[in-house]
């Protein structure tokens, strides 16, 4: 194993003898050597294959001043994932963890708390990322002592969706939860009403679930408006209905001002029935 590239003492670029491009590091591994010296393998702590020229030059100059063990923890939540997602995240992931580990672990130790304000529509909207996020800060105390709120599982949890979106050319997973969490919380003050605790989780999973794909469709740029189906059309009609269009009506002016987007006609539409549905719901629970 041959060095090619020097970053500093503990850590190099190098060759094995098949040829494979390595980073390896260890403590004074590369201390006094030079470009096609041979490593001391009996100095090498932690090895990893070269990623994408721009992702190993990043990783390279955070391993410099980040103790190794940030990048097995990052590496092997990366590989969790992986193995429960069952798909390809963005490589640019284990560069981004390595270097948020170890600054939430740094600010843990000086008794900083950073709070996750959107920490519960992450759990709902991405359940799975979150599981992640949590045997993340397990690992996390099992490797450094430091003990992560759940908080930094959702943080987690975002860095995990933002690869996969990342590595489909997509949009940003923390838009997506901004824009849910805003119309939920929007239509909750509204009506001074928790409709996550006090509907039946069936119908709050469908206003839910609603809302998430109509964020989703808005940033990958697949909302339009399209004509109301006429069966639709009873909910601009009916008395009953008004409530939840004064409702609607007061979110989209609100709505379009914050993020400059016009909710149309059709979408207004399923947003009061699935608000009705929610609020006769728990009118029929409450007799």
């Amino acid at each position: 194993m041959f060095i090619k590239r020097g970053i500093n003492n503990n850590v190099s670029f190098v060759v094995d003898d098949k040829g494979k491009e390595l980073i390896v590091t260890g403590r004074g591994i590369a201390f006094g050597k030079h470009v096609g010296d041979e490593v001391d393998e009996s100095k090498i702590e932690y090895y990893f294959p070269v990623l994408p020229q721009e992702i190993s030059s990043a990783m390279a100059k955070l391993l410099v001043n980040i103790p190794i063990e940030y990048y097995a923890i990052a590496n092997d939540i990366v590989d969790k994932a992986k193995s429960k997602l069952k798909q390809e995240l963005n490589q640019s992931l284990i560069v981004a963890l390595t270097d948020h580990i170890y600054r939430a672990v740094e600010q843990a130790k000086k008794g900083i708390k950073i709070s996750n304000p959107l920490i519960l529509d992450i759990k709902r909207i991405y359940p799975q990322e979150f599981e992640v996020g949590l045997f993340g800060i397990k690992l996390i105390r099992n490797m450094t002592g430091c003990i992560l709120a759940e908080d930094e599982a959702a943080t987690i949890a975002l860095h995990v969706v933002n690869s996969e979106l990342e590595n489909k050319g997509d949009f940003n997973g923390y838009r997506v939860v901004e824009i849910v969490h805003w119309v939920t919380n929007y239509v909750f003050d509204y009506f001074k009403i928790d409709f996550a605790e006090k509907a039946d989780p069936l119908y709050y999973q469908r206003f839910d679930t609603h809302v998430r794909f109509f964020a989703q469709r808005i940033l990958d740029n697949d909302y339009k408006e399209n004509d109301v189906n006429s069966s639709l059309l009873v909910v601009f009609s009916d008395k009953q209905y008004q409530r939840e269009k004064d409702c609607v009506k007061s979110l989209s002016d609100d709505f379009a001002q914050k993020f400059g987007i016009t909710i149309y006609q059709e979408e207004r539409a399923y947003l009061v029935l699935h608000i009705h549905n929610m609020l006769k719901n728990i009118i029929s629970k409450e007799k």
